[in-house]
């Protein structure tokens, strides 16, 4: 159903006028896809060439050394520590249906856009929030897994085939206590000092978090942080901004917030161990039109198959806010 309609007397002087169209389809209801753009950025967006599954390779236990000298007797015992995940490909689509009668009457190019390039449009921006809004999400039905499986606030879940409640090497950092963000002991806000010690749960050596994702209630707690104690006037030597509340960093970690985080939640990325795997060939791609039998019309699909997948939740964090 349109949103408006217009009426008008088709008089000389108006039907000879003629109106300004404006280029592209203004969006007005899809949200951005900041997560989805950031990991094809990173080159966290791996191709695949098909498979029945998404196998990960996964070392999760040591040898043992022996010092030894002279003619000691050495360790010679077996040990395993080698194993995979498994992660099932999942598909998406959504429609692109034109009638044999809005073909006819939108063959006449005054539009700014063609009605095929502008519900091509409709399409794909449709699956791109999906996508995006799955990736945050608990997996459901045939979605893909998302970070409330991956990163776990309890990880007890079985994840790729493994059970984490007994295999905690494959278990992400959480923090529940449910602080809230901007209340302060002392000198200390709550939620800098949980950042704080999850970020260093993550870390391990040179590997530290790349991205911190939020939603915008606790980003905007954020900003309130840096604007009021005035850190975001603090300049470096080349003269730009060296902490901006409008682009925070954590350390070393670009604070970002996406509409569609869950409530109350704060993840902790690096991209080296979390990544969504696309299909080649099924990566947001459109189908050939096909034609029912009974009726004027076309169909096609923009389709994707993929899963989000990770090799190493321990360098993953989420912490639950109040």
């Amino acid at each position: 159903m349109a949103a408006s309609t217009t009426s008008e007397t088709w008089d000389a002087a108006w039907t000879l006028s003629s109106r300004v169209q404006k280029k592209g389809l203004a969006d007005n209801i899809f949200d951005e896809t900041p997560l989805l753009d950031r990991m094809r950025r990173k080159g966290a967006l791996q191709m695949e060439s098909g498979g029945k599954q998404i196998k990960v390779d996964l070392l999760y236990g040591t040898n043992t050394s022996t010092w030894f000298s002279g003619y000691d007797q050495l360790n010679t015992a077996a040990v395993d520590g080698v194993t995979a995940a498994f992660f099932n490909w999942r598909y998406a689509s959504v429609p692109i249906t034109i009638s044999f009668t809005e073909e006819q009457e939108n063959k006449k190019r005054e539009a700014a856009m063609s009605l095929l390039q502008a519900k091509t449009m409709q399409s794909s921006k449709t699956i791109m929030n999906s996508v995006n809004a799955a990736a945050f999400s608990a997996q459901s039905g045939k979605s893909i897994l998302g970070m409330q499986d991956i990163i776990k606030d309890t990880p007890t879940n079985t994840l790729g085939g493994i059970d984490r409640s007994s295999n905690t090497w494959f278990k992400n950092q959480t923090d529940t206590s449910a602080v809230n963000f901007n209340d302060k002991s002392g000198d200390f806000y709550l939620g800098l000092q949980k950042m704080s010690a999850m970020y260093n749960s993550c870390a391990e050596g040179n590997v530290e978090p790349e991205y911190i994702w939020t939603t915008l209630t606790l980003f905007g707690e954020l900003e309130e942080i840096l604007e009021s104690t005035g850190y975001a006037r603090l300049t470096g030597g080349s003269g730009d901004a060296s902490v901006d509340a409008s682009k925070p960093r954590f350390r070393k970690a670009v604070v970002n917030y996406d509409r569609d985080c869950p409530a109350n939640r704060m993840y902790f990325h690096n991209y080296s161990f979390l990544k969504l795997n696309i299909l080649r060939g099924v990566n947001f791609s459109k189908t050939p039109f096909q034609k029912p039998s009974d009726q004027l019309a076309q169909v096609s699909f923009i389709v994707l198959g993929a899963n989000l997948t990770t090799n190493n939740p321990r360098r993953l964090g989420v912490i639950t806010f109040s």
